[in-house]
């Protein structure tokens, strides 16, 4: 297992180096949180090379991703950067890129009864403009977990209230800082619920975020 213990708050920044091979040749992943090796649990980068092909499989607790570079492909069509896609549990697809493509990819996460198939672009989206200096756009919301994007023309606090039942954040552009550390693209960060941190944006930065679903997560033992 590789950091499922959700009641202990995490920041990861990028690495390069931590790239890994995956079972499809040209296909690579680089973990941020896994329950086993080839199922269960998981979130991660995942990166197709040119003309890589991801081997039919299914999704027993769903799929879920955002696509951070170039164009990812399967059965339900091109889904380019700047899409988010969900497939409800018990979906098989067969994943491949004819160009390249990076993607945020979180699987066997879902409710059971969470069974909405999605695809939301970016471009096309519905943006809200908030009172504390950032916009946001709405993914997806599903019994009080909550998706969204979250954009800061020029730096802001992030609001406060998102930390109560847990929150993760995917860094897609600019920089955020935690107080120690400063992040830049790519950073990962988990914070378990009740924690209070002071996150501050700085310059034009952009977040995937969720927030909700650490909540009733019960801890798991850590083995490495």
């Amino acid at each position: 297992m590789l950091n499922m213990d959700f009641a202990q708050s995490l920041t990861l920044s990028y690495d390069p180096d931590r790239w890994q091979p995956s079972p499809a040749a040209g296909v690579w992943r680089y973990p941020l949180e896994r329950e086993a090796a080839e199922s269960g649990h998981v979130t991660s980068l995942v990166r197709f090379q040119p003309g890589s092909v991801f081997a039919e499989h299914e999704h027993p607790l769903g799929e879920e991703f955002w696509v951070l570079e170039g164009t990812f492909s399967d059965e339900n069509g091109d889904h380019e950067a700047g899409s988010y896609v969900r497939h409800p549990p018990g979906s098989r697809h067969r994943a491949f890129s004819r160009t390249g493509c990076v993607i945020f990819v979180k699987l066997n996460q879902f409710d059971e009864s969470d069974s909405e198939l999605k695809a939301i672009r970016e471009a096309q989206g519905l943006w809200l403009t908030g009172e504390h200096g950032f916009r946001r756009l709405s993914l997806h919301r599903y019994g009080g977990v909550n998706t969204s994007l979250l954009e800061f023309a020029d730096g802001g606090r992030f609001p406060a209230c998102c930390y109560r039942a847990g929150l993760e954040i995917l860094v897609l552009q600019g920089q955020l800082s935690d107080g120690k550390q400063t992040l830049g693209p790519l950073s990962w960060l988990r914070l378990a619920p009740m924690s209070v941190p002071e996150l501050n944006a700085i310059g034009h930065t952009r977040l995937w975020v969720r927030t909700g679903h650490l909540a009733s997560s019960m801890p798991v033992n850590q083995t490495g």
